[in-house]
């Protein structure tokens, strides 16, 4: 096998995250809950603070903002799941709370790989601290300040080829009976705010 799949985790739920400069960062937490949906949650969007949501494009592997489309405040904290069986995904408060965002689109059975998100961190110099040390994490040089992102993606569960990304400096996996979901830790050597990008159209690919 060319590229052999790594740090396969064989766990429900994790949380996310890097050491840098001898500082514990959480970056955000997943989930595989018993009806076959993935939950994925970004700490660096359940502050309390707005959500703001609008429409971007990819232009030389950056993605570029267009204006702001809507804000809401989260009283409740927020994630993003995905459903099997009502073949969609969701930007939500936790429950009970609202749905912010939603999109339909064929993914269940997972026959090909797809994105399902992008995480952008603040730049590690404007981090907070997290007190407690996150149960899987990957060392991040000191001299590295720019932002860190996170690329979400869903595999078949038969997969035995992922496609690495040559700047990923950690690759995490996630799986459950139905599929996988592979989040690779990316420098991207940008210094961003903190966003998550996801797909708004109905293709499935990397």
């Amino acid at each position: 096998m060319e590229n052999p799949i790594v740090n396969k985790i064989d766990k429900k739920e994790a949380r996310l995250g890097v050491n840098w400069r001898d500082k514990w960062i959480n970056f955000c937490s997943v989930n595989f809950t018993k009806d076959g949906s993935f939950i994925f949650s970004s700490k660096f969007h359940n502050g309390g603070g707005p959500i703001e949501i609008g429409s971007s494009e990819l232009a030389k592997q950056t993605f570029v903002n267009h204006k702001k489309e809507q804000s809401y405040v989260v009283a409740n904290r927020c994630h993003i799941s995905l459903h099997p069986e009502k073949q969609v995904m969701h930007f939500r408060e936790n429950f009970p709370g609202k749905i912010l965002c939603k999109r339909e689109f064929t993914w269940f059975p997972v026959k090909v790989p797809f994105n399902l998100l992008y995480l952008y961190s603040p730049s590690l110099d404007m981090c907070l601290a997290d007190n407690k040390k996150c149960p899987f994490f990957t060392p991040i040089p000191n001299n590295y300040t720019s932002s860190v992102q996170l690329k979400v993606d869903v595999f078949p569960r038969n997969t035995q080829e992922h496609f690495p990304n040559k700047n990923s400096i950690w690759i995490f996996w996630g799986y459950c009976p139905d599929y996988l979901v592979r989040i690779s830790f990316n420098l991207i050597n940008q210094r961003v705010q903190a966003l998550i990008y996801w797909p708004e159209n109905k293709i499935l690919g990397l």
